[in-house]
């Protein structure tokens, strides 16, 4: 899929940088010599690629990727879920500490295992929408990754009563086009502030290490109950890192929150007037 979003952006750009070129040719009254054009070229390829696969790239618009809470609250997310015994082991760590959680769920695997699913948003925690395949989107048209979100909310509706509010990308990588389509269908874009590169299996050891490291106020930290469609997603190392993530956030004073709850309060701070000078 690399392959294939590199292929189409450097066709993109030559097309761009050609048309420009013809245009130029006409209105200047002098010739811009070849090896700039190929610069600019190869200039614009690294700006759409990065604003393709950087997940907190500005130039596809708006995504939030942190928020700023009230007081100190960070929000857990799991993507790719869910994939037994992991989410319900998971949902039992969260509900020993009584922490919230994020799910953003795939609909292919959500409506294979909808009772926990129901259990995750019946204990508080919310549900997200990640597609339901997990298939890149960068190529994909305007109504298709509609389609994709559209049929998602649609089964988590039917699991839990509530449609997802909020949205997150395969990989984080996204096109002009995929704000745009979330926000029509209700769900609000999102990013991560820290991902822990837990799907690589690194030892639960290096997952608490690198979450703990992450843990800034108002922090959306990324975790997997799943891998993508692995038939045989392994989860465990996320599972034996939770319960010391959970303690330690705690511990240093940060609220566990949804990402809709963090949103909530980003946008009341956001609206608050600014402290007076003289206290």
């Amino acid at each position: 899929m690399i392959t294939s979003i590199v292929a189409v952006v450097s066709v993109v750009s030559a097309v761009a940088v050609g048309a420009v070129r013809i245009a130029a040719g006409r209105v200047l009254p002098f010739t811009v010599p070849l090896h700039l054009w190929v610069w600019s070229g190869i200039a614009l390829d690294a700006v759409l690629l990065y604003a393709v696969l950087e997940r907190r790239a500005p130039l596809w618009g708006r995504i939030v990727s942190r928020g700023r809470p009230r007081t100190p609250a960070i929000a857990i997310t799991f993507d790719d879920g869910p994939t037994e015994p992991y989410t319900s082991q998971i949902l039992d760590v969260l509900r020993g500490f009584g922490a919230r959680a994020t799910f953003f769920v795939l609909g292919v695997r959500a409506e294979s295992a909808s009772e926990v699913v129901r259990r995750a948003a019946s204990e508080g925690h919310e549900i997200g929408n990640h597609t339901w395949d997990h298939a890149p989107l960068p190529l994909r048209t305007p109504s298709t990754m509609r389609q994709t979100i559209r049929r998602t909310s649609d089964l988590v509706q039917r699991i839990t009563g509530r449609r997802p509010r909020v949205f997150r990308a395969p990989f984080g990588w996204r096109n002009p086009w995929l704000a745009g389509a979330a926000r029509r269908e209700g769900c609000e874009p999102i990013a991560w502030t820290v991902g822990v590169y837990d799907t690589d299996r690194p030892g639960a050891d290096t997952i608490v290490e690198r979450a703990i490291g992450g843990f800034v106020d108002g922090s959306i930290l990324l975790l997997h109950d799943g891998r993508g469609l692995d038939p045989e997603p392994d989860a465990s190392q996320v599972v034996a890192a939770l319960p010391r993530i959970v303690r330690e956030a705690q511990r240093q004073g940060f609220r566990l929150l949804t990402v809709s709850e963090l949103l909530l309060e980003t946008r009341s701070s956001s609206r608050e007037p600014p402290a007076s000078p003289l206290g």
